[in-house]
């Protein structure tokens, strides 16, 4: 439904108690004065209405209900709801209060606490609230679940939090600007089950009490902090954790005496720490774990064939550590969707199985020692997204069964040293944005409902695993994380030692958005095909011995950020100087001794040599022509008058004649012969 809420619908409906207008497409102004006769009205839903106004205190009425459940997620309250709280405070009834993703502002109200005795769910979650936390001094044995996370919160966490809220079962004070210790009064929440302190600014250990008598913890999130000491900060914690974020801290130790308490774990990411040591054994024996991220830490020595005892795991990220040895060939048959060994110091040749394997969605095996040809077996229901083969020693052809992989989205076989010349089937490959993420089943949600609450008031608890790939584009090595990746397509083959011409077919990738082909040893023209790439934002060719002309139909392409074909053997002309092409400069094309034009030169001059020299053969064709006739005028007029004088010596009467004539043809003659010569350099000149 759209338009208005009309108000005075309400006004006969004096026996309503629960009220749900949520999800719509409702706007304009509304007024809870409008509900000021419904007696009965316990429960109201407006949420998810973000073109809707609400004023909870229109008119200043006084209200004839009290609500037990008051749910304005995702509207647009007034920013003085919590600063002048004359509705809310009368609400004394209240056990559920969702305000959260409005734009509020204004300090923490810690009035919420002194006043909604009952409350037992408070969601306050990106309402930009700033300040301090403040509790009340006495125990609230009713609070059950808070979420006052996204905001600008500042200070430390009260150290008796545990105290205050003994009943706690889900807390979410993450991603604000939060500083200090870990309360260890937490541990006095004998019921928690869910924390979320991530994204924070939090220091020290975590406490014992935490893993000691928090016995019901379900998932712990403690992710980019500056936390410190031995994992989980004791070797004999009873609370045994089903989720597990410790990642973007500096926690030290070895993974051995934690894992053999953690006998529930689904998920565990410990990745960007300081952890060292060899990846244990007994982790064969978390039979549940589903997703192990372990990168960016100290893990050295061999990857344990262990993990192949892992059925359920779907996630393996053991990137950016010190590992060696060779790839375990094991996960042919398994549940894998995402595989990461990129960055470590691994040897041999990559595993064919892992081309048989239809779960896997991405690969990444990158900036590696590996060697060896690239396999050519490859499965028919392969569904492949992402393969990133960067940075090793693999050598020999591309195969043609490559093109196998229609799902395929983002390939990156740069800096190997493959040969041959590039497969003209991957113009029947796709290379095709995913219209849905593919790695959306990572994205758990954990109903935690209140016994006693009749609508929907879930913990969201984002469980979510990525993968960091990275790709030259646009001139700069970036770090792409996998749900970025899943809305890109990408294909880099550079610094390789590949051959021929570049298949026009590479032109049908309509929605390829980055083409990196540079630094090998591709000949012949660019193809003309490449303007129908019309998604296209970096396309490198440069360094190679491409030849030709650069296609002026590549003008076309109007999402072109990097454009760059130099150190090749272009000529002729630029393209025009207008557009995205305006924005390229002179390193775009330089090492193109044959190259003309903006932003080489001012002007292009290819064309034109043609005709100067065809003006300058006509020139000098007309000179030629006006020396001869003047040539042959005089030669008839010296003779014409030599036969006049011989005639006239006949008779001595010419002989004083003859003297005169003499000397008149002299003259005559020099100025013909200087006729002439001004002629042929005013023909000269004009070229």
């Amino acid at each position: 439904m759209k338009g208005n809420i009309p108000a005075h619908i309400f006004a006969g409906l004096v026996s309503l108690k629960y009220l749900d207008l949520s999800s719509n497409l409702f706007d304009g102004h509304f007024s809870f004065s409008a509900f000021a006769n419904l007696s009965k009205l316990e429960i109201i839903d407006l949420s998810n209405n973000e073109e809707l106004f609400i004023h909870l205190d229109g008119g200043k009425f006084v209200p004839s209900f009290q609500l037990r459940f008051l749910i304005l997620s995702h509207c647009n309250l007034d920013a003085s709801t919590l600063a002048r709280p004359a509705f809310l405070a009368s609400q004394y009834k209240l056990e559920a209060l969702d305000l959260s993703h409005n734009n509020l502002k204004g300090n923490f109200p810690n009035w919420l606490f002194k006043n909604l005795t009952r409350l037992t769910y408070l969601n306050l979650r990106n309402t930009s609230m700033t300040g301090a936390l403040q509790f009340p001094n006495h125990p609230n044995a009713v609070m059950s679940i808070v979420d006052l996370s996204m905001n600008f919160l500042n200070g430390s966490i009260p150290t008796d939090i545990g105290t205050i809220f003994p009943n706690m079962t889900a807390l979410n004070l993450s991603s604000n600007h939060l500083t200090g210790n870990i309360p260890s009064s937490l541990g006095n929440m004998s019921n928690l089950r869910h924390l979320d302190l991530s994204n924070n600014n939090l220091s020290g250990e975590v406490p014992k009490s935490l893993m000691l008598d928090c016995t019901e913890l379900f998932s712990l999130k403690l992710s980019n902090n500056n936390l410190h000491g031995k994992l989980l900060g004791t070797d004999h914690s009873h609370a045994s954790p089903v989720f597990v974020y410790l990642d973007g801290n500096n926690f030290t130790g070895t993974l051995r005496s934690f894992l053999s308490q953690q006998q529930r774990l689904v998920m565990l990411d410990v990745h960007n720490n300081q952890l060292s040591g060899i990846i244990p054994e007994n982790i064969g024996n978390v039979s549940d774990l589903t997703i192990l991220k372990l990168a960016g830490n100290h893990f050295h020595g061999q990857i344990p064939h262990h993990l192949c005892n892992l059925t359920n795991l779907h996630v393996l990220d053991l990137a950016s550590n010190i590992l060696s040895g060779s790839l375990p060939p094991c996960f042919r048959s398994s549940e894998l969707v995402l595989l990461n060994f990129a960055g470590n110091f691994l040897t041999g040749t990559i595993p064919s199985g892992y081309f048989h394997n239809s779960s896997l969605a991405a690969l990444d095996v990158s900036n590696n020692q590996l060697s060896g040809k690239l396999p050519r077996q490859i499965g028919d229901h392969m569904s492949l997204d992402i393969l990133v083969l960067s940075g090793n020693s693999l050598e020999g052809p591309i195969p043609i069964e490559l093109c196998k992989l229609q799902s395929l989205h983002v390939l990156d076989l740069s800096q190997n040293n493959l040969s041959g010349s590039i497969p003209s089937c991957f113009g029947k490959m796709h290379f095709r944005k995913p219209n849905s993420a593919v790695l959306g089943f990572l994205y758990i949600f954990y109903g935690g409902y209140h016994s006693s609450l009749p609508v929907d008031m879930s913990v969201e608890v984002d469980f979510y695993a990525i993968i960091l790939v990275d790709l030259s584009t646009k001139g700069n090595l970036y770090a792409y994380a996998t749900d970025h990746l899943l809305q890109m397509s990408a294909m880099d083959l550079s610094a390789n030692k590949l051959i021929g011409n570049i298949p026009p077919e590479i032109g049908n990738l309509h929605e390829l958005v980055q083409l990196n082909l540079s630094h090998n040893q591709l000949t012949g023209p660019i193809p003309e095909t490449f303007s129908k790439l019309n998604q296209i934002e970096s396309l490198d060719i440069s360094h190679n011995q491409l030849s030709g002309v650069i296609p002026r139909q590549l003008a076309q392409l109007h999402f072109l950020e990097v454009f760059l074909v130099a150190y090749n053997n272009l000529s002729g002309c630029t393209p025009d100087f207008k557009g995205q092409f305006a924005t390229f400069g002179v390193s775009s094309y330089e090492g193109n001794i044959g190259l003309h034009g903006p932003p080489l030169d001012q002007t292009c001059t290819s064309d034109s040599n043609p005709t100067v020299e065809v003006e300058e053969n006509q020139d000098n064709s007309n000179v030629e022509d006006d020396i001869i006739f003047f040539a042959i005028l005089a030669a008839s007029f010296v003779t014409g008058f030599w036969g006049c004088i011989a005639f006239l010596l006949c008779h001595h009467i010419g002989q004083h004649i003859h003297s005169i004539l003499d000397d008149f043809a002299d003259s005559l003659t020099v100025r013909i012969l200087m006729a002439a010569h001004k002629q042929t350099r005013v023909q000269r000149n004009r070229k």
